[in-house]
């Protein structure tokens, strides 16, 4: 793995790491959409920084590298685009709404992006996490009990993309709740649930 660093909120930025990368890297095939911040946010006292940091983080960011990678995925004998979303995105926390609302976008996003490259050799898969033992929001959530481990969640997603390569959704156990919420009936329970435990916790 070679590490690289990216401006993801800057389009100049998106565009120029592209070139660099695809010189040095001319067989590159997979894009994994994993950058994202999420910031609690008070809507009734502002400011709207947060937001917008947010939405050009998780949300622009990936559509726009996304738009300067694909010209080269297709060129590829096969290609993969997984985009990262979140259980937040199907049962959202009151007290990060725009990471919510981002995470959300990226879900139909990722169904359009799939279906408009269904006759192409590039698959386009979205890994749907839950609340993970990282430091994403500090510390203190690489330690958090409420969390899945990060080595659980990394097992069991490898699992489901080595025996089902065709998916499209990667859904590990402890997201179920979320994702699942709305099909069940379940959705404003589930809602709550999460908001008042982040409330709680400070997740």
């Amino acid at each position: 793995m070679h590490p690289r660093i990216l401006d993801i909120e800057e389009p100049g930025a998106i565009q120029r790491f592209t070139a660099e990368q695809l010189r040095a890297f001319p067989a590159l095939n997979v894009v994994i959409h994993n950058a994202g911040i999420v910031r609690g946010e008070n809507l009734r006292a502002g400011p709207l920084e947060v937001a917008e940091a947010t939405i050009a983080t998780n949300l622009l960011g990936p559509i726009r590298l996304n738009a300067a990678l694909l010209p080269h995925l297709l060129t590829q004998p096969r290609g993969t685009v997984l985009a990262v979303s979140s259980g937040i995105a199907f049962a959202p926390k009151a007290g990060n709404p725009g990471y919510g609302a981002t995470k959300a976008a990226i879900h139909p996003y990722t169904q359009a992006l799939r279906h408009q490259l269904r006759d192409t050799q590039v698959q386009v898969i979205e890994l749907i996490p839950p609340f993970v033992q990282t430091e994403l929001q500090g510390p203190a959530q690489a330690t958090n009990p409420h969390a899945l481990a990060l080595a659980d969640y990394i097992r069991e997603t490898v699992e489901i993309l080595s025996s089902t390569p065709d998916v499209t959704e990667v859904i590990v156990e402890r997201v179920k709740p979320q994702r699942c919420a709305e099909a069940r009936g379940e959705y404003g329970t589930v809602f709550q649930q999460y908001s008042e435990r982040a409330a709680i916790t400070k997740l």
